[in-house]
């Protein structure tokens, strides 16, 4: 049998070579690497990118339900300043009883938090820290009536006695000429990082809210004497007047300032330059510098039972 020759021989094997299936050469492989790296990258990038918006949108809701609930409470009390019932008819008037309705510290807190309202007032030194809270005090008295007559939230020994700031049951003030009432009395200032209030029910005063930095009090004074026409309207708004100070008498208005951070830093490198900057109670643009997320909330109450 005649035998092919060597060049028919080798051409045959070539064609035998080239029509089997080829594997990948390493280059190849090295590109598909790559490609399949970016796409990963690119998708863990965006899932790290969604749980810092999630993160962010927590620490957003955290911090605006923390505002809402502080001056919704503060607002409460706020409204109320100075409110008497009518207990009787005299030649000189109305019958209603005596008390401050409106008073506070600048930069600083109570001197003796265990004195009420009735008391000398005092505070502790002005900080000049111009981070430092303010403290506030409100007074009014409750009104123990059936239903929603009554401008107290009641509770306490069967369900007929007004609560305080905390949900504390308390005693009623004596006044011998006119009778005795419950006046409510509750200071807000902050404490470690918290809202605390201190209402006649408590001994000690009690954390209302959390992850609070600070309380801004401004107080609407008007500048026109007592019974004028417009004497009820605000001239101005200044810081505290100084403990025992006549300018007491003309608050007619309180504004509040809270400033609240999120419980948890969530602030990177590369969120810090834009949600980090927020700007504080005085209209200051500031920058957070350890992670926490802070935003400043406020809110204007008018006196409407100071009537001058």
């Amino acid at each position: 049998m005649r035998q092919p020759s060597p060049l028919v021989a080798a051409r045959t094997i070539a064609r035998r070579r080239s029509s089997r299936p080829r594997g990948f050469t390493l280059i190849e492989m090295m590109v598909a690497m790559v490609i399949a790296l970016a796409v990963v990258g690119a998708m863990l990038e965006a899932m790290l990118a969604s749980l810092r918006n999630d993160r962010h949108t927590d620490a957003m809701l955290q911090i605006t339900e923390d505002a809402a609930f502080a001056l919704g409470v503060m607002r409460q009390q706020v409204a109320q300043a100075g409110f008497s019932a009518i207990h009787g008819v005299a030649p000189t008037g109305l019958v209603v009883h005596a008390f401050p309705a409106v008073f506070g510290c600048r930069a600083a807190s109570f001197r003796d938090m265990g004195a009420g309202i009735l008391a000398p007032p005092s505070c502790d030194p002005s900080s000049t820290d111009p981070m430092a809270s303010d403290a506030l005090e409100i007074a009014y008295e409750d009104s123990v009536l059936a239903g929603p007559a009554s401008n107290a939230i009641l509770g306490g020994r069967g369900a007929g006695e007004p609560l305080d700031c905390l949900g504390n049951s308390f005693a009623k003030t004596a006044d011998p000429m006119n009778g005795d009432y419950y006046l409510n009395d509750s200071r807000f200032y902050v404490a470690g990082g918290d809202l605390y209030c201190h209402g006649p029910g408590n001994p000690a005063g009690g954390s209302l809210v959390q992850n609070v930095d600070m309380l801004q009090v401004r107080y609407g004074m008007s500048a026109d004497i007592a019974g004028a026409p417009g004497s009820n309207q605000v001239a101005y708004y200044d810081v505290a007047p100084p403990p025992g100070s006549p300018a007491w008498a003309d608050v007619v208005a309180v504004r509040l300032c809270v400033q609240v951070r999120s419980v948890a830093g969530v602030l990177d490198a590369g969120s810090a330059a834009t949600l980090g900057t927020y700007v504080d109670c005085d209209n200051v643009s500031r920058q957070s510098m350890d992670g926490h997320l802070r935003r400043t909330f406020s809110t204007t109450i008018v006196l409407q039972n100071r009537v001058r």
